[in-house]
């Protein structure tokens, strides 16, 4: 049944292509096939998102309005969630194979004091665009290992690591609100019309900028200690260096060959990452000597290894698809003006919701779907929803930050030794603060 994934994957992949919506819900009930075959793999959270949903769909069913068209549309949803996660999560076959990049410290630690942080920050940026989670298991272990080689005091050794960590943390948390491979820029193109990465990007940019300043501020004094205290040796930095600028190299230039795809062709710039990944890794693969049945079986197993991202990633499209079948939102369009100030409002709603949530466990990736979803259906009404797009881009990249729940947090968490709660309150809780002003005022610029 393994088999079932990598062929929904193709599904998914051949329906982008050939624009062939069958396919998508042919992924679809493959998917479905799948994790119902696979239930009892699933851990305890994507299983009890599943019962929720599942009771939600029971109810749907049992109302009398369901329809098949409906039914449809949320398996093709599904699908293309599920592809995305599958698709991008395919850079781990390449991740594993990336472990001599352990100059990455020392190249970055030899570059000028005053800007040691932004060079982490945006470092970690450029390859999490590409590695996604991949990038903070690079940077945490290949962190482990240089301060192993380099003997420093241990509040140093102490402060060093927490601000390489954040650092990594927030470049990751730029990802959303600047690459074609973010899924919160997946879930709002493709659920609101005429909306694309590109209008996204000016209003992602100054977002990054803010976040990028105030950490500056907050944190670059950390990353001076641990290269005052000895753990940066500027003489070694180039040993590995050419390795390191050709990882950060090919990750900006897979940005690039994505917005060139999508400049030139009808597919939107998350289709054309969903398209360009796995052909990398496949070729790289290949080109490395892999042999084809290796290549597959690598492939299918790190399918399998994703299974409850890709399960959280599918159910939350239905999920979403649900409660906006279920709540009445032609009614209370009708009862709203189509104002600015409204579209302001229902943004910065969306924007703390996605954040309040995301503190009381669920996943941010869930929480925006269902914002989505509920816009995509006041957009139809007349409601404008580029501000509130803005707002929810905004609001689920510090929810990255602020979620004790979420995979970054856990990560960091094993690496450092330290409680989920203080990774995100602890090291993130004042930035988010701060943060939080500024980045309510960006939406008014959209």
């Amino acid at each position: 049944m393994l088999a079932l994934l990598p062929l929904a994957l193709l599904c998914e992949l051949f329906a982008l292509v050939m624009r062939q919506p069958g396919l998508s819900v042919t992924s679809g009930i493959l998917l479905t096939a799948f994790f119902v075959w696979h239930w009892r793999s699933l851990m305890p959270y994507p299983s009890r998102l599943g019962l929720v949903t599942l009771a939600l769909l029971a109810y749907w069913l049992l109302s009398g309005e369901a329809s098949w068209p409906q039914v449809q549309r949320m398996l093709a949803s599904a699908a293309y969630y599920g592809a995305f996660v599958g698709a991008l999560g395919l850079m781990h076959c390449l991740v594993r194979r990336l472990q001599q990049f352990d100059a990455l410290h020392r190249l970055l630690l030899a570059g000028p004091s005053a800007g040691l942080y932004p060079s982490y920050l945006l470092s970690s940026f450029a390859i999490s665009s590409i590695l996604s989670f991949g990038m903070l298991n690079l940077v945490c272990g290949s962190l482990d290992r240089h301060l192993q080689r380099h003997g420093h005091a241990e509040e140093a050794r102490r402060e060093g690591s927490r601000g390489v960590m954040v650092a990594a943390l927030r470049g990751f948390a730029l990802v959303p609100l600047l690459a074609p491979t973010s899924v919160a820029i997946a879930i709002l193109t493709r659920e609101l019309p005429g909306l694309s990465w590109v209008h996204l990007l000016p209003f992602g940019l100054l977002a990054a900028t803010v976040l990028l300043l105030i950490g500056w501020r907050l944190d670059n004094h950390r990353l001076q200690r641990l290269r005052e205290a000895g753990a940066a040796q500027p003489s070694a930095a180039s040993t590995g260096q050419p390795g390191m600028r050709r990882l950060v190299l090919a990750s900006l230039l897979g940005i690039l060959a994505i917005a060139l795809l999508a400049t030139f062709s009808w597919l939107s710039a998350t289709q054309a990452a969903m398209l360009l990944v796995p052909l990398a890794v496949i070729v790289t693969l290949l080109g490395w000597g892999e042999r084809p049945a290796a290549v597959y079986g690598e492939v299918r197993d790190t399918l399998a290894g994703m299974r409850n991202e890709t399960f959280i990633f599918a159910n939350s499209a239905v999920l979403a698809g649900l409660v906006a079948a279920l709540v009445p939102v032609q009614a209370i369009a009708g009862h709203l003006g189509v104002t600015p100030l409204l579209s302001f409002f229902l943004g910065l709603l969306g924007m703390l919701a996605i954040i309040g949530l995301a503190l009381l466990g669920v996943a941010p990736i869930v929480s925006l779907s269902l914002c989505t979803a509920l816009l995509a259906q006041l957009g139809g009404h007349g409601i404008p929803t580029m501000q509130p797009a803005v707002a929810l881009l905004t609001g689920f990249s510090l929810a990255m930050l602020l979620s004790p729940y979420g995979p970054s947090a856990l990560m960091l968490a094993r690496h450092a030794g330290l409680s989920p709660w203080r990774i995100a309150f602890g090291w993130n809780g004042r930035f988010v603060l701060l943060a939080l002003g500024p980045l309510m005022l960006v939406p008014l610029l959209a």
